[in-house]
């Protein structure tokens, strides 16, 4: 582990001090990511009532290996932007806030966790959790908006956290982050180094 991952993981302040081209890059960087990802679980269909298949731990790579504060917030902002286009082209609802809110919430609070690289246990506890918070707000607009039972959106809840949190949150994400450390440093290392 390098000496930045090191610090960066024991360090629990909230950074700020990020250049905003560094942010933008972060920010485009995870759009063009998650865009893919998501187009590809559009691909697999949905699980009834509202399961589908969203990559996350693709969001939660990127998180894992810039610095906790701006730059995760930027992160899950690019996730959202990916999010918003291709809602776009499927045609916009009225429950689409919902799940953009979801989104940013969650994976800023799953960033939290995510510090330290190397600390498996809160990589997955940060991914699974990002996945619970992330649909908790979204399914909200089940019964807020459509009006389904509470318990279609408590079955949604479940089935999106399982979805999103484990089996394309946490059970990729470590041997991804694994693989990637000591590489991915290098090439958000702008980032890295502004918040030093």
């Amino acid at each position: 582990m390098s000496q930045e991952t090191a610090e960066r993981g024991k360090s629990s302040s909230f950074t700020t001090d990020v250049d905003l081209t560094n942010l933008v890059v972060i920010a485009g960087l995870t759009a063009v990511l998650f865009a893919g990802a998501l187009a590809i679980g559009e691909g697999l269909g949905e699980i009834p009532p509202d399961i589908d298949w969203k990559a996350f731990f693709v969001v939660y790579t990127v998180i894992v290996f810039v610095p906790w504060g701006t730059p995760t917030i930027t992160a899950a902002v690019g996730a959202t932007m990916a999010e918003g286009i291709l809602d776009f082209f499927e045609g916009l609802e009225p429950d689409e806030p919902f799940g953009w809110a979801g989104y940013i919430v969650g994976f800023t609070i799953a960033g939290y966790f995510m510090k330290d690289p190397s600390d498996t246990v809160k990589l997955a506890i940060g991914a699974v959790l990002g996945g619970f918070i992330q649909f908790a707000i979204e399914g909200l607009s089940l019964v807020l908006i459509s009006g389904d039972a509470l318990s279609v959106y408590l079955t949604s809840l479940a089935g999106n956290t399982l979805t999103h949190g484990v089996i394309l949150g946490a059970i990729p994400l470590i041997p991804v982050v694994s693989a990637l450390q000591g590489r991915m440093e290098r090439v958000l290392a702008p980032a890295a180094q502004q918040s030093e």
